[in-house]
């Protein structure tokens, strides 16, 4: 099927795009599967002053930083129970909410809509966790599949509700991943406390690790809905570095890649990412400076440059 009429047969889950296209309107997104809409927000608030990303080099080398030697060990230690208990070691699964179930997150990628401009190098990346397919369709892949952990509106309790057959552990059990990225936040911040969020970000992770799978714990973007909003995102992301350093788990500092963009990476309803749009059509599989603009189209290339380094540490060959 081509990728315009897969554009138009697609319903939007989250993901918004520059004008003319906007997750909040009634513009089609690629590849998105059709769910319940999340729950109605209040009224954007007036977006507050972005804030600078830490010192200490470009906005990519911020949301991969190297890994320390605790994380390294980690890390080495989990791929290798990974391939004991014959997990898919070339295959990562996708666990969040709206901004994860997105089909500008990952999608264009595994289809090979791809633009990598200075990033060339992650073309072994692409194919090694492109490879292995879930259906008779070479493009049902790692990046491209939809994930049954990954909902709109979803919270961390929903990700844990039904306990040992929740939505984490369905999808962990159907992959058998080598690694899983778990980006999950933007709407306990507007309903679950700050206690109970990071009880059960740890509960989800300790879950991933019993299974012998590496997990990446990404931050989340500033959520803009309202002033408050927007200070308990970054609480939260406080709290998502404070637990990745602390179980010594990969860290994807995406919040950190976004501060430096246009609105914070965001689109017009101030909690989404952006995506490029080009000619009317939604490429967030662009890494050129002018894709690179955009929130979706950062997410996925921080996602490869952190597939990338976990490829390096655990010297998996492609």
């Amino acid at each position: 099927m081509s990728r315009l009429r897969l554009a138009a047969v697609a319903i939007v889950l989250g993901a918004c795009s520059r004008p003319p296209r906007s997750d909040s309107g009634p513009a089609p997104a690629p590849l998105a599967r059709p769910t319940p809409a999340p729950a109605p927000r209040e009224p954007a608030a007036p977006a507050p002053t972005p804030v600078a990303a830490p010192s200490g080099g470009d906005s990519m080398t911020l949301a991969v930083p190297t890994f320390d030697a605790a994380t390294v060990a980690h890390v080495r230690a989990l791929y290798g129970a990974a391939a004991r208990a014959g997990n898919h070691l070339d295959v990562f699964a996708k666990i969040g909410d709206s901004i994860t179930e997105s089909g500008s997150f990952g999608h264009d990628i595994g289809h090979g809509w791809t633009e990598l401009g200075a990033y060339t190098r992650l073309e072994t990346t692409v194919r090694h966790f492109s490879r292995r397919a879930f259906s008779s369709n070479a493009e049902d892949n790692s990046f491209s599949r939809a994930s049954a952990a990954a909902t709109a509106g979803w919270t961390t309790e929903d990700l844990l509700q039904g306990g040992d057959n929740c939505p984490a552990e369905r999808e962990l059990r159907a992959l058998r991943p080598g690694f899983a990225v778990v980006m999950i936040g933007t709407n306990d911040v507007e309903r679950v406390s700050a206690e109970d969020y990071e009880r059960n970000l740890r509960e989800i992770l300790r879950r991933v690790e019993a299974r012998s799978v590496v997990p990446v714990l990404s931050t989340i973007p500033d959520h803009r809905g309202t002033a408050e909003f927007t200070a308990r995102s970054r609480a939260f992301n406080g709290i998502i570095r404070r637990v990745a350093a602390s179980l010594h788990i990969p860290l994807l500092d995406y919040h950190a890649a976004l501060a430096s963009l246009p609105n914070a990476g965001l689109c017009d309803d101030n909690i989404h990412p952006s995506a490029y749009v080009d000619n009317g059509d939604t490429r967030a599989g662009v890494f050129t400076p002018a894709g690179l603009r955009n929130g979706y189209n950062v997410r996925n290339l921080t996602l490869l440059l952190m597939l990338e380094r976990l490829i390096e540490t655990v010297g998996a060959r492609s």
